[in-house]
């Protein structure tokens, strides 16, 4: 006797294999779904979270913008038991630089002048407010720090800015205004904002009337101003010899060389071309060199040989 399964008992006990796979088919087609629902949900979310970046920080340097600090500066104005000050740094003629070097020179010094403030201020709030021109609220360090603790704060600022920078196969140095107002109680930000950019214009006023160039800034309290410049040592450039080692660094590149002739200012040097093939002579500013250690096979017995 042939025992019949319970599920094909309706069918005269032929499995139905055809709703079967149906059932599967529909499953497997419902999940799909629902996985390319979640794939676009996640995409949402995350295109969500880059507009509400974007909403809050300035694209180019990545800092916080103006509406950014404009809302987390009050909260730390009002809960921090420590001493803070408003900021408000611009940069002096940094128009030329974009006329002279093209805007994308000009986007790298900003990027640069950016990362400078953030690593000098640590975590402390840091803002591009627009163009040349960044705020922000530093704090004391501990809530027993002496009242000037802001000449510390001001003159660290200004060593950071001041060092020259490599951009794009050119030496550039920025100079900037700074006005500072330290925050009292109660401290209202549009007050302060308003002291810190009027000091921060008493700094350009200062610095167009003498004959200092440097860093200067302007610290705005009830009994007045303090007025300070801060003019980096010069730095001494190497001297280079005929025969020294050297990269030169042009069109943001980075090519081997070696001194033919040198002076104060200048090198005679002979590098190799930007495609490798062949070499050239030409005369370098100092400013433009770094010393190589890398030797050159080709480059190094060619001009050793003929001097």
């Amino acid at each position: 006797m042939r025992i019949l399964d319970p599920a094909a008992a309706d069918t005269g006990g032929v499995l139905q294999d055809d709703a079967q796979r149906g059932t599967e088919s529909e499953t497997a087609r419902l999940q799909a779904r629902i996985d390319q629902l979640a794939a676009h949900v996640q995409q949402l979310e995350q295109e969500r979270a880059s507009l509400r970046w974007l909403a809050s920080h300035d694209e180019l340097t990545g800092l916080a913008n103006r509406r950014l600090f404009h809302a987390l500066a009050p909260e730390v104005l009002r809960g921090d038991d420590c001493a803070s000050a408003v900021l408000i740094l611009d940069l002096n003629g940094f128009k030329p630089i974009n006329d002279t070097y093209g805007h994308d020179a000009g986007d790298e010094v900003l990027c640069m002048v950016a990362r400078r403030m953030a690593d000098c201020l640590g975590d402390h709030l840091v803002a591009r407010f627009g163009g040349d021109e960044f705020a922000a609220l530093p704090r004391a360090p501990r809530a027993d720090v002496p009242e000037a603790w802001w000449h510390e704060v001001a003159g660290s600022l200004s060593a950071a800015i001041a060092p020259p920078m490599q951009v794009r196969g050119h030496t550039l140095s920025v100079t900037a205004s700074i006005g500072v107002v330290p925050a009292g109680r109660p401290a209202e930000l549009p007050d302060l904002l308003r002291r810190a950019d009027q000091a921060m214009f008493s700094a350009k006023r200062h610095a167009n009337t003498t004959d200092r160039t440097g860093i200067t800034w302007v610290v705005a309290t009830e009994s007045g101003e303090h007025i300070e410049t801060y003019e980096p040592a010069p730095q001494k450039l190497p001297a280079y010899r005929p025969g020294d080692r050297v990269w030169v660094h042009r069109s943001s590149t980075r090519r081997a060389g070696v001194v033919e002739s040198a002076c104060e200012w200048a090198a005679l040097v002979r590098y190799r071309c930007l495609d490798g093939a062949g070499t050239a002579v030409d005369t370098i500013p100092t400013d433009c060199l770094t010393t190589r250690a890398d030797a050159d096979p080709y480059l190094d017995r060619k001009s050793s040989a003929s001097l």
